[in-house]
């Protein structure tokens, strides 16, 4: 289930919304500039369609014989921005799980169906400031919903949502953001600790069509080169990860919110352990993603 879990984890591209500032100067020429500012209309309310593909290869180890194991997902969701929070800390969103579709090896259907019947209508609240960093969640305190899942999904929603930088940006300008590694969150890891993933985002084009401006970014997803140590079931055990993740994510200025966004790459995980023996567990994961708003 780690191999699982984390790829699910690290490909995970929900809730990316971006705005430009006010004051902010329009047009598409090379020299212009933006402001990404998180500020979309109260009210609004936008519905996406979330693809997930990992392919699972056990390429040495125990569990070399496998062969390849496919992880797909299909999820629908809504944010509905509610407005400025209460206490000032930035903009409320309520993110409402419309329905989830997941295709896990060695797992049932019917008893995926009933794990995932729980998340069917679940509503949360995510609470970003003017970055669009997250302030706070409330997805430990959704009634019916084990611990682990809400803590994973709550993970995922900090990890994958890109802040945005103070300077204004053009054509060519990039930043990067660091990201803390699920890792220590999956079942039997102890609490291992891990350098952060780091993701580049560079602004490809701007785009002009009437009132609408919308903002094309590449986006480039680093992971930590060096050893992760891991405590699984009482045996200690060393993680090294290979490879990189790369996309892009067209955001809309005008709407405050992301039009369409892809993220694929391979993950390789090699897992050495004295349980192991001399013999690395080598995985590698082929994963794709990809995010639409809905008409």
């Amino acid at each position: 289930m780690m191999r699982l879990r984390f790829a699910a984890t690290a490909s995970a591209v929900l809730l990316l919304i971006a705005c430009r500032d006010r004051g902010a100067g329009g047009g598409g020429g090379i020299d212009t500039k933006v402001t990404l500012r998180y500020h979309p209309p109260a009210g609004a309310v936008y519905h996406y369609a979330l693809v997930q593909r990992n392919v699972i290869t056990m390429q040495a180890g125990p569990l070399a014989g496998m062969g390849k194991q496919e992880l797909g997902m299909r999820m629908h969701f809504t944010q509905t921005v509610k407005g400025p929070a209460v206490d000032g800390s930035g903009i409320e969103v309520q993110v409402t799980f419309d329905s989830t579709n997941m295709e896990v090896p060695g797992v049932p259907p019917d008893r995926m169906a009933q794990e995932l019947a729980r998340l069917r209508g679940l509503k949360s609240t995510v609470v970003f400031d003017a970055r669009a960093q997250v302030v706070r969640t409330d997805f430990g305190s959704a009634p019916g919903i084990p611990p682990e899942m809400a803590s994973q999904m709550a993970a995922g929603v900090k990890a994958m949502t890109f802040a945005f930088p103070e300077q204004p940006l053009g054509r060519g300008d990039s930043w990067t953001i660091a990201s803390d590694l699920p890792v220590g969150q999956l079942p039997g890891t102890g609490g291992a600790q891990a350098g952060p993933a780091r993701t580049t985002l560079t602004v490809r084009e701007i785009r002009v069509a009437g009132a609408d401006t919308t903002v094309v970014l590449d986006v480039a997803t680093a992971f930590p080169t060096e050893p992760i140590e891991l405590n699984i079931g009482g045996q200690r055990a060393t993680l090294k990860l290979f490879g990189t993740l790369a996309g892009d994510q067209h955001f809309s200025l005008s709407r405050g919110t992301v039009l369409e966004g892809t993220l694929k790459g391979t993950i390789k995980m090699n897992v050495t352990s004295a349980a192991l023996g001399q013999q690395a567990m080598v995985v590698s994961t082929d994963t794709e993603s990809s995010l639409r708003l809905l008409p």
